[in-house]
């Protein structure tokens, strides 16, 4: 089959052994419940012939009947075919590269969306690759090349095969991209993070020094934005506040002395595993604030009275 933006064409091929009389073809989007279009083809085509349809103007994937009558026998084949956007800016389809299924259950799509007057992408997570039961959608957000699906809603079942496709929405001209291809891939136990918000512009100075601002002590100040203090953690909270609890960045390991090993790189990154965590400050959320926490539990308690970054 040749396909143009609007138009499907074919070749008919066909042996009988008494004169074919009646050529019809019926075409639908495929698995839609609309009826179908139904194409008388005249003249009658010879075998070989090239017959194009008429202009379909709604783009996705169809599904082709050809029905040829010959001494009021009836043969029928069925094959499909794609059309694509028929205005002159076409909304194009996304690519899913790969899903990955992280060992917490996290599943993660890798996908390419033209970005091109786009208003939002949309994907789909089904159990069968027909799409009949959708049970996880997600549309109306912006577009970042992985996409971590939202775990927590309790609808994405564990240890199942499950299936995942995309399509996009366009701006100008308005109108939706076909689907993209169907991903099959396998979900694993979800384990819930108690800590879901990651902050990887934390800066930490442990309980063995007395100032977090002063690097002749530290060998590094907590109000420098770049330094060995800078460390990835993650948050009961989706803002830095009091009241907020300081996890690993797996979400899941309080950020307690005991579990702080890996914070320990020497120098002014020291201490945490004795002392824990004594003051923390990010860069991407009031910046010049200095927060006290409670080593021993990872609580945040307060905003410093004695300490902050406004006069470094």
């Amino acid at each position: 089959m040749a396909i143009a933006t609007c138009n499907i064409s074919f070749n008919i091929n066909y042996t009988s052994s008494a004169p074919v009389t009646v050529v019809t073809a019926y075409y639908k989007i495929k698995g839609s419940a609309d009826p179908y279009t139904v194409q008388s083809v005249y003249p009658v085509p010879s075998s070989g012939s090239l017959v194009t349809l008429p202009e379909i103007q709604t783009p996705g994937e169809y599904e082709l009947v050809i029905e040829l009558t010959a001494s009021g026998v009836v043969t029928r084949k069925t094959s499909f075919f794609r059309i694509g956007n028929c205005s002159g800016s076409v909304c194009k389809e996304p690519t899913i590269n790969k899903v990955d299924v992280l060992d917490d259950g996290q599943i993660v799509m890798d996908y390419t969306v033209d970005t091109t007057n786009l208003a939002t992408p949309e994907y789909q997570i089904a159990t069968d690759i027909g799409f009949k039961n959708i049970i996880h959608f997600k549309v109306d957000f912006d577009y970042s090349p992985q996409e971590y699906v939202y775990m927590n809603g309790g609808n994405i079942p564990d240890n199942t095969v499950l299936y995942i496709r995309a399509r996009s929405h366009c701006e100008s001209p308005s109108g939706v991209s076909i689907w993209s291809n169907v991903i099959r891939f396998q979900s694993k136990r979800w384990i819930a993070k108690k800590a879901p918000y990651a902050f990887d512009d934390a800066f930490c100075v442990s309980g063995k020094f007395k100032s977090p601002t002063n690097s002749n002590e530290v060998g590094a100040s907590i109000c420098w934005t770049e330094s060995p203090l800078q460390k990835a953690i993650n948050l009961t909270t989706s803002v830095p506040q009091v009241g907020s609890y300081i996890y690993l960045s797996d979400g899941i390991t309080p950020a307690t002395p005991a579990n702080l090993g890996s914070f320990e790189t020497g120098a002014a990154s020291s201490g945490f595993k004795d002392m824990g965590i004594k003051w923390i400050r990010f860069e991407s959320y009031n910046r010049s604030k200095i927060y006290d926490v409670n080593p021993s539990t990872g609580l945040i308690t307060g905003v410093s009275t004695s300490f902050n970054c406004n006069a470094v």
